[in-house]
């Protein structure tokens, strides 16, 4: 499964569309193991209201990750598409500590 954030933009094809972070922590409790691709944008305008922006998700998920509330599937890429290079940064940043702590076993 591909998932695609964002509040305006169409995803590429294949890909499945959530526009609030309430829904996206919903997804990936629920498949988890078999989502491949988390591709987040960061700022979400009006959907912000529901569960926040990117930054919020990604940090939330690195939490639930390390906490075992969440089980990823441990070859999911982690992008960002978001305009605002500093977030996208941040975003995948995140997600590359995510990925580290999924291929360390721990």
């Amino acid at each position: 499964m591909k998932i695609y954030l964002d509040d305006w933009r169409e995803p590429p094809a294949g890909y499945r569309l959530v526009k609030t972070v309430n829904e996206l922590k919903e997804i990936v409790k629920r498949f988890g193991r078999e989502i491949e691709l988390l591709d987040l944008d960061n700022y979400l305008e009006e959907y912000s209201a529901f569960g926040g922006n990117g930054i919020d998700f990604i940090r939330w998920l690195e939490e639930a990750v390390y906490t075992g509330e969440v089980e990823l599937n441990p070859d999911v890429k982690i992008v960002s598409h978001s305009s605002d290079p500093y977030m996208r940064e941040e975003i995948e940043e995140v997600g590359r500590r995510i990925k580290a702590y999924l291929r360390s076993g721990i």
